[in-house]
């Protein structure tokens, strides 16, 4: 029997790796989702897409995000690229921090999407795993062993669970969570391969 979630999940990294304007669009997702619902993602994308930093959804760090991806793409799909020959995780999760907005759960998530590593213990996976929030807190130390030890430690913690029971425990969450939105886990799952396919009219 074929595992969508595994499945899913090759495909949103074969997408976000495979141009830079594609790693955009899979970081501009990343934004869209942070405090707001997945449902509404799509109307999100189709506004940062169109307003850019203006949009009213850019709220917050959001808009300096959405200008430092439009401006520093190109070095971004670089460093991602060199830290995934080198399977390097924590090094790909520092350049995904590198975006305004990205803390080091939501740069967890760009990981994930782009290399299947790492993952997005957000709050519906800090009630599921019982994950303690100081363990999350990032707050961009000055420190190089602090910022290597909270690095580590949360890359560590994510796959100690796995990035993909991560990924699929999540959907499912979401799916029983908001049933008149979603049919099933899976849908929730493969809305994250419409958006960054450009489709932004959703499936679920």
């Amino acid at each position: 029997m074929p595992d969508t979630y595994a499945e899913h999940i090759a495909q949103c990294n074969q997408l976000a790796q495979s141009s830079p304007d594609n790693l955009r669009r899979a970081c501009t997702f990343v934004l869209a989702t942070i405090q707001q619902q997945l449902e509404t993602v799509p109307a999100i994308m189709r506004d940062f897409e169109r307003n850019g930093s203006k949009s009213k959804y850019a709220f917050g760090s959001k808009s300096a995000g959405l200008d430092f991806l439009r401006d520093n793409i190109y070095a971004l799909d670089s460093a991602a690229h060199q830290a995934l020959a080198r399977k390097d995780w924590q090094m790909l999760l520092e350049a995904f921090l590198a975006v305004p907005g990205l803390g080091m759960v939501k740069s967890g998530f760009a990981c994930q999407l782009f290399a299947g590593s790492v993952g997005c213990i957000d709050t519906h996976n800090i009630k599921l795993y019982g994950v303690k929030l100081s363990t999350l807190k990032y707050g961009y130390p000055k420190r190089r062993e602090t910022i290597e030890r909270k690095l580590s430690d949360y890359i560590g913690l994510c796959h100690g669970i796995g990035s993909r029971d991560l990924w699929a425990g999540w959907c499912q969450y979401v799916a029983n969570l908001r049933p008149d939105n979603w049919a099933d886990g899976e849908a929730v799952s493969q809305l994250h391969i419409d958006c960054l396919s450009g489709h932004y009219g959703g499936s679920h």
